[in-house]
C-alpha cells in the first residue's frame, strides 16, 4: 500500500527525446530507457517528448528573486514536499480559509462535513443541476447567470471517531491529488485516502482498520439494498441513485459476510476499498458494476510532437482498463486506445455540459497543429500598397513619441506588472512594424529594440539599468508554494486581489508574465545576441517555469502552474479560495503566454519549446471554441445564453456573463480580444466574428474616444469587414486606443486581414448573399460606406476639438480590481504622420 503513495519526489524518470528541427528534412530520434525502475507502479510515466527540462536544475536568482516564506495563505494542509500547485481545482483544500469549500474534479462536486472535533470526517458528494438566472446586463429573455448548487447526495465517513483536526494533502499531480483523514489513535495505522481525479467516474475511499459508513444528510436514505456480495444500491428522498462498493485490498468485490446495517454502518472494520457512483441512466448500473473493481489511483501525461497527448491512467489492481468521464472536446480527439461505453449515460457537469464514460487504460488525444506551427511574429498578409507609406509613417511617428524623453518609460513602467506588461508588449509591437517597413538592422528598429532591453534590464539587474522609475517592485521567491509572486500585496490583503489584480496570491500570472515572455521572443529576435544573454535567458525562463513548467523534475516550481490538461484551458484564480472553484476571465490574455512560449521556443531555437507552445495553442483554442465563445450552434448550454457569444467569467461552478470590473458589454467582449496577436486567429474564427459582431458588438455605441471601441474594432469588426474597421481605426486619436495597443498596430492589423467584406450592421446577411451582388449594388454599399465614414470623421474631430479624451470604463466598485483601460498620456499627433 505504501507504494501507492510513494513520494512525487521519488518517481522515476523516463524520458524519450525527440529531435527535430524546424524546416529540416529528417528527423531523428534518440530514446532513453527507464531510470530508477521498480518504484511504485503508477511512476512508471513522468513525461514524453515535449515535456522537457527547463533549467530545473537553477535556483532562481537571489538577488532578482529574494527568497522568502509566510505567504499570506500558506499551504497549510499539505504534506507535499517541495513546490505545490496553486491553480488546480484542488487548491481550496489546500488552504486553511478553503477547508470547508467545495471542489470541483467533475463531474461531481465534493465537499467536507464536519463531525465531532474533525473538520474531514464526511466527504460529501454533489450531483446537481445547473439553475439559470434570466435578464441583468444580457438583457430581457436571456440568461446572465448558469450556476450549480451544492447538494449533497451521499457522504462518505467511518463509524468510529477520527482525530481532531483537518485533511491532509498526501500526493499531488497534475490531474489529482491523494486526501488523507486519520483515525484514533492519531499515531494509529487506522485511516482513510481518498484518490480523487478530474472525470473520475467513482468517489473512492481506500479504508485501513475502519468500519465505513453511508450518509444522506441532511437527505432521508430511502435504501442501501445488498445487490449481491459487495455491490448495494442506494437511493434517498430526492431520487437520486448512486451504486455502491465495497472492495478489497486488491480490488475483489467484498464477500458475503460485509453488510452495511439501516444507518448506512458497515458491519466490521475493512482493509479495502468503499466507491460510489451516480447512476444516471437505466444501462448504467451493470456498466458501473463491470468496472467498479478498477480503482483509479493516479494519472500521467505525455505530450509528443504533432499534437499527440497521452493520458495514462494507473489502475489497483494494475493494468485493468479504467472508466473514466470525458469532455466533448475530449471525444473530438480521442483517437485510439480507448473507447465510448455507451452503456452509461451522459454526466452534466456545472459548465461544461454533458460528459461521457470511455473505458481504457490510456486515451490518446490528437489536434491539429498545423495552424498553431505557422503563426508568425505579426500576421499574415500585406497591406494594400496604398497604404503602406501611411503605415510606415505611422509606426515610425510612433516610435518617434517613445523615443521623445521620457514616454518610452511611461508606457512600459506602470508599477504593476500587469499594466507594465501590456506596455512592453506595446512598445515591442511597434518594433516589429518598424522592423517590416525598415528592416532588422536599421538604426531606428535597433534603437526601438533598445527600449526593451532597457526595460528588461529594470527587471533583471536594476542596479545596472539606470532610469527604472515606475517599474514593478519586483517578486520573491517565495519558498511555500514554489513560485515568483508580487512583492507588492505579498504581506497584506493585497495579495487577494486589491494589488496587481492578485498577483501575490498567484491569480494571473499566466496574463502578466505572458506579455513579458512575447516581448521577450521580440527582443530576441531583433536583437540575437540576448537569445544566448544567461540573465536575460535565465529572467525569461523563470516566468515560463512559473506559469507553464515543463518539468516533472525540477524543486523549485509546479508543473503548469495555470494549465490544466484535463480541462485543456488555465484557471486565473490562484490561492484565494472560492465557492466556485477555479475561474478564467481572459481567454485572449491566455492565448498570449501560449503564443509566447512558442515565440521564445522559435528565437532561440528551442524545437521543442516551440512545439510544446504550439501544441497548448491548439489544445486551447480548440477548447475555447468548444465552451468559451459561442457560437449559434453551440449544443452545451441553453441557446437564451449561448445568443450572449461569451460566456463572462468562466468558474468550474458558474458562468457569469460579466468582468471582474464591470458589467459593461464592451468589457465582457473585449476582454475576450486583447492583446491582439495572430494566435488570435487560432480561436477567433470568422463565423463566430460574424455572429457576435451581427448580435452584440455592433450594437454598441463604440465611439471614437473609448479606449474599448480600438480593442473591439480589431478584435471583432477587422475578422469581419476589414476596410470598414481599418476606416473607423483611421479616424481615433492615438491617445484614445487600449493602453496596451497604438493606432499604428491597429491600422497594420486590419489592412492586413483577409476578410470577405460582409454587412457591419446589426443584422447578419445569409449565407451566399454577396454572390451575385450587381454593379448598382456594390456603389450604393460603397457610397453608404464613405458616408458613414465621413460622418465618424466629424464626429472625432469635434471630439479632438473638444479634448474629449475619456476613459468610458465604470468606476470599479468597492473591493473590485481596477478597469484595465486608460488613455494613453500625451499621445502624438495625427498630424506627425500624415493621413490615410
Amino acid at each position: 500500500q505504501a507504494a501507492l503513495f510513494v513520494s512525487a519526489a521519488a518517481r522515476p524518470f523516463v524520458v524519450r527525446l525527440l529531435v527535430r528541427k524546424r524546416r529540416a528534412s529528417a528527423s531523428a530520434m534518440l530514446a532513453a530507457g527507464v531510470i530508477l525502475a521498480g518504484l511504485a507502479p503508477w511512476a512508471a510515466w513522468a513525461g514524453d517528448a515535449l515535456l522537457h527540462e527547463l533549467d530545473s536544475d537553477r535556483a532562481p536568482d537571489a538577488s532578482v528573486f529574494p527568497r522568502v516564506t509566510r505567504h499570506r495563505l500558506p499551504p497549510a494542509l499539505s504534506k507535499v514536499q517541495g513546490p505545490k500547485a496553486t491553480n488546480k481545482f484542488w487548491a481550496n483544500w489546500v488552504v486553511s480559509r478553503g477547508e470547508h469549500g467545495p471542489i470541483f474534479p467533475m463531474p461531481y462536486a465534493l465537499k467536507w462535513r464536519a463531525k465531532g472535533a474533525c473538520a474531514a470526517a464526511e466527504m460529501t458528494i454533489s450531483h446537481g443541476t445547473p439553475q439559470y438566472e434570466y435578464g441583468g446586463v444580457a438583457g430581457p429573455g436571456r440568461i446572465t447567470k448558469i450556476s450549480t448548487p451544492f447538494v449533497s447526495e451521499l457522504s462518505l465517513g467511518a463509524v468510529e471517531e477520527l482525530a481532531p483536526g483537518h485533511h491532509t494533502i498526501v500526493r499531488e499531480g497534475l490531474f489529482g491529488v491523494h486526501v488523507q483523514v486519520r483515525g484514533l489513535p492519531a499515531n494509529s495505522n487506522r485511516k482513510v485516502t481518498y484518490p480523487v481525479f478530474s472525470g473520475m467516474a467513482y468517489v473512492s475511499g481506500r479504508y485501513e482498520n475502519l468500519r465505513p459508513r453511508i450518509s444522506a444528510q441532511p437527505r432521508a436514505m430511502l435504501a442501501l439494498d445488498k445487490v449481491r456480495p459487495g455491490v448495494w444500491a442506494y437511493r434517498h428522498n430526492g431520487g437520486r441513485e448512486f451504486r455502491v462498493y465495497v472492495l478489497t485490498e486488491n480490488g475483489a468485490f467484498a464477500d458475503d459476510s460485509f453488510n452495511f446495517d439501516q444507518e448506512g454502518r458497515l458491519n466490521k472494520p475493512l482493509d479495502g476499498w468503499v466507491r460510489a457512483a451516480a447512476v444516471n441512466g437505466p444501462s448504467d448500473a451493470a456498466a458501473l458494476d463491470e468496472h467498479a473493481g478498477s480503482v483509479l489511483v493516479n494519472m500521467e501525461l505525455d505530450v509528443e510532437s504533432s499534437g499527440v497527448v497521452r493520458y495514462r491512467f494507473q489502475a489497483h489492481p494494475a493494468g485493468a482498463p479504467i472508466l473514466h468521464f470525458a469532455f466533448a472536446h475530449h471525444m473530438k480527439m480521442l483517437s485510439n486506445g480507448s473507447q465510448l461505453s455507451a452503456a452509461v449515460a451522459p454526466s452534466q457537469t456545472p459548465t461544461k455540459g454533458n460528459m461521457r464514460a470511455v473505458v481504457g487504460s490510456t486515451w490518446t488525444l490528437k489536434v491539429d497543429t498545423d495552424e498553431a506551427s505557422q503563426l508568425d511574429f505579426l500576421p499574415p498578409g500585406e497591406p494594400r500598397a496604398d497604404r503602406k507609406r501611411f503605415l510606415r509613417d505611422e509606426a515610425l511617428g510612433t516610435l518617434d513619441w517613445f523615443l521623445k524623453g521620457v514616454n518610452w518609460r511611461t508606457t512600459m513602467f506602470k508599477g504593476s506588472y500587469y499594466f507594465s506588461g501590456k506596455g512592453f508588449q506595446k512598445v515591442a509591437m511597434v518594433c516589429l512594424l518598424v522592423e517590416k517597413f525598415f528592416g532588422a538592422q536599421h538604426g531606428k528598429t535597433q534603437r526601438c529594440a533598445g527600449l526593451l532591453a532597457h526595460g528588461f534590464k529594470c527587471l533583471y539587474n536594476r542596479a545596472a539599468a539606470g532610469d527604472c522609475t515606475g517599474a514593478p517592485v519586483g517578486s520573491y521567491y517565495d519558498e511555500d508554494w514554489g513560485g515568483v509572486p508580487s512583492r507588492q500585496g505579498f504581506h497584506d490583503v493585497g495579495c487577494e486581489g486589491g494589488a496587481d489584480f492578485g498577483n501575490a496570491c498567484y491569480n494571473d500570472h499566466h496574463y502578466h508574465f505572458g506579455y513579458f515572455v512575447v516581448s521577450a521572443a521580440i527582443l530576441a529576435k531583433l536583437m540575437p545576441a540576448y537569445a544566448q544573454d544567461h540573465a536575460f535567458v535565465a529572467y525569461i525562463n523563470d516566468l515560463i517555469r512559473d506559469t507553464a513548467n515543463p518539468s516533472s523534475n525540477d524543486p523549485f516550481f509546479p508543473r503548469f502552474r495555470h494549465f490544466d490538461w484535463f480541462a485543456l484551458h488555465s484557471w486565473s484564480r490562484g490561492v484565494v479560495p472560492s465557492g466556485d472553484g477555479k475561474d478564467q476571465e481572459s481567454t485572449s490574455e491566455e492565448v498570449n503566454l501560449l503564443y509566447g512560449l512558442f515565440l521564445w521556443g522559435r528565437a532561440r531555437n528551442d524545437a521543442k519549446m516551440q512545439q510544446l507552445g504550439s501544441t497548448m495553442l491548439a489544445l486551447c483554442s480548440m477548447t475555447l471554441q468548444e465552451f468559451f465563445l459561442m457560437k449559434n450552434s453551440n449544443p452545451h448550454y441553453p441557446a437564451a445564453f449561448v445568443q450572449n457569444h461569451v460566456t463572462g467569467i468562466f468558474f468550474q461552478n458558474k458562468l457569469d456573463y460579466t468582468t471582474w470590473f464591470g458589467t459593461k458589454k464592451e468589457f465582457i467582449h473585449g476582454i475576450q480580444m486583447l492583446p491582439l496577436t495572430p494566435a488570435l486567429f487560432l480561436s477567433r474564427k470568422a463565423e463566430f466574428c460574424q455572429q457576435e459582431w451581427s448580435d452584440i458588438v455592433s450594437k454598441l455605441p463604440l465611439p471614437p474616444w473609448d479606449p474599448w471601441t480600438s480593442v473591439l474594432l480589431t478584435g471583432s469588426l477587422a475578422l469581419v469587414s476589414a476596410d470598414a474597421a481599418y476606416g473607423r481605426l483611421a479616424v481615433m486619436d492615438p491617445g484614445s486606443v487600449d493602453d496596451g495597443l497604438t493606432r499604428a498596430y491597429a491600422l497594420y492589423w486590419a489592412a492586413t486581414q483577409d476578410t470577405q467584406e460582409v454587412s457591419t450592421s446589426g443584422t447578419a446577411e445569409a449565407p451566399g448573399a454577396r454572390v451575385g451582388r450587381t454593379p448598382a449594388a456594390i456603389a450604393a454599399i460603397t457610397s453608404a460606406a464613405v458616408a458613414l465614414l465621413g460622418a465618424a470623421a466629424l464626429i472625432a474631430a469635434w471630439a479632438l476639438r473638444r479634448r474629449r479624451r475619456r476613459a468610458s470604463a465604470a468606476s470599479a466598485e468597492p473591493g473590485s480590481s481596477p478597469v484595465p483601460l486608460k488613455s494613453a498620456p500625451q499621445a502624438f499627433s495625427p498630424k506627425e504622420v500624415g493621413s490615410p
